[in-house]
């Protein structure tokens, strides 16, 4: 079972930020998941929130601020104390790419939007990620359907996962032909795994915070989990997946 760092390590450190990111690797972590939207100037910025004022402890859209200015902001308003202030502004997805590129893999996560939004994210997605190389390390999750069909359209090459809200979801995802289930804990049973794993799909579970659950979900046999904790998530992980003195060879 894999760990992914939910935006980061949410718990750990400034969610979203290169530092935060940064923080998760030096622990370990070797997947993140993080959000995408779009800035004023149409760039691709790493961010979970429409607006800064929860994060930045500043004022407004995202979609009013260029993405030189959401960059100077600081955004260590959320989550735990924070000591530093390097690389704690909202980055473009190229910055974060080039800021942490020991990792292995990314679920870029494309917050919801209007049909022009969705359309430009996807273009961008494809141009940035043109070929299976580039794309090896990506996955690109959203509960927005137009989003991963045009995606699909652009860069068939390219993996897409849908964030599930409902039970209903997992059909959506089998019809959209997506390689990635990605739901709420809470939506996660035996049946739900069974049924993704029949059509092909990794399961992503989220946001997998308490060590019992980390249990339960891989006794349920699931993919991944993204976690705000990955300090405490990882060596549990490893742990689970150790050998049993049963299960050792002789």
């Amino acid at each position: 079972m894999q760990v992914f760092g939910h935006r980061g390590a949410a718990g750990e450190a400034p969610e979203n930020t290169i530092a935060g990111c940064k923080h998760a690797i030096e622990r370990g972590v070797q997947r993140i998941e993080i959000d995408l939207q779009l800035s004023a100037d149409g760039q691709l910025v790493v961010v979970h929130d429409t607006t800064v004022n929860r994060t930045t402890g500043a004022w407004g859209r995202v979609r009013d601020f260029t993405a030189k200015e959401l960059y100077k902001l600081n955004a260590t308003a959320a989550g735990p104390l924070w000591p530093g202030k390097r690389q704690v502004g909202i980055p473009t997805l190229d910055k974060l790419l080039r800021a942490t590129a020991a990792l292995k893999q990314y679920q870029l996560e494309v917050k919801p939007g209007n049909q022009r939004d969705m359309h430009a994210i996807a273009e961008q997605l494809a141009q940035r990620f043109a070929n299976k190389r580039q794309a090896k390390s990506v996955v690109v999750t959203s509960s927005n359907s137009k989003l991963l069909q045009r995606l699909h359209e652009l860069a068939p090459h390219i993996q897409r996962g849908l964030v599930a809200s409902g039970k209903a979801d997992l059909d959506r995802a089998r019809r959209l032909n997506l390689e990635y289930f990605c739901c709420h804990w809470r939506l996660c049973n035996a049946f739900t795994v069974r049924k993704a794993r029949e059509a092909g799909m990794h399961v992503s579970v989220w946001t997998v915070n308490e060590p019992a659950l980390i249990r339960k979900l891989h006794a349920l046999g699931v993919d991944s989990v993204i976690s705000d904790y990955p300090s405490m998530a990882l060596p549990l992980v490893s742990a689970l997946q150790r050998p049993t003195p049963e299960q050792s060879p002789d």
